[in-house]
């Protein structure tokens, strides 16, 4: 059985963003040809997608933008499943009968402290390992990976020292930082955690990762014959490095297994 995970590095799907002050602003879509792919590899017309937005606090406003992007454009039947307020939802029954499970950004720790309280964490590996696309925007892309790093946690205080990596699923080895083109190349505060700062704490930690551009996603498939990782690109210029100390490399691009 192929297994697979779409990790994206960031983009918007169209959401209206509103302002403290009332005012709206309707943002682009950047996402579209990855999840046109998500779509296509169930082989379904009209999947059934799960969203779980807890990385965000399950802010409504996040899965209507969800809701007409995957259901309205792409044909997917969508369901929100919340998991930091309360729910008559079935989780372990949703998660089991989904053809995508599809994680939104946000605060990673957040999200993993929510999937663990709820042992959703053991439920998506138990659905991964039965043939259901995994996939996730940011920080629904950094829980596939062995790790993530601390930047918006009140242990990192702006210094090289405390910025460290923290454990997350595990299914894919390495390290997943999104948004790789926002980010400086020098430079290390709690506002600016640089390319260059986490290649130094990749070098430190002897560990190697995956810089991911908006726009960008990484396609990681596993079956008998091994494991493929290609890139899918649905925003001009976007990109995936490979960060490897003292250098990071672009991986070549690659469509992936149809």
């Amino acid at each position: 059985m192929r297994k697979t995970i779409v990790a994206i590095g960031g983009g918007e799907i169209g959401r209206i963003k509103v302002y403290d002050d009332g005012h709206t602003e309707q943002k682009p879509i950047e996402t579209m040809l990855i999840d046109e792919k998500i779509v296509k590899l169930t082989g379904k017309d009209h999947p059934t997608l799960v969203f779980i937005g807890a990385a965000c606090g399950d802010n409504p406003a996040y899965y209507t933008a969800v809701k007409n992007h995957f259901e309205n454009r792409l044909g997917a039947r969508t369901i929100n499943l919340i998991l930091t307020k309360p729910t008559d939802i079935d989780i372990k029954k949703t998660i089991m009968n989904a053809d995508i499970i599809y994680i939104g950004g946000g605060n990673v720790t957040d999200l993993m402290s929510a999937l663990h309280e709820k042992h959703v964490d053991k439920m998506l590996i138990d659905a991964y390992n039965n043939g259901v696309i995994m996939s996730g925007n940011s920080a629904g892309g950094c829980v596939w990976f062995e790790s993530y790093d601390n930047d918006e946690d009140d242990d990192f205080d702006g210094t090289q020292d405390t910025l460290k990596t923290k454990p997350a699923l595990g299914l894919v080895k390495g390290f997943f930082c999104p948004h790789w083109n926002q980010k400086a190349k020098t430079g290390i505060d709690k506002d600016n955690v640089s390319k260059h700062a986490i290649m130094q704490m990749l070098c430190d930690e002897q560990k190697y990762g995956y810089g991911v551009d908006e726009g960008a996603a990484l396609l990681i498939q596993t079956d008998d014959q091994g494991q493929t990782i290609t890139e899918i690109i649905s925003k001009t210029g976007a990109k995936i490095y490979k960060l490897l100390k003292p250098k990071q490399q672009h991986i070549n691009p690659g469509k992936g297994r149809e």
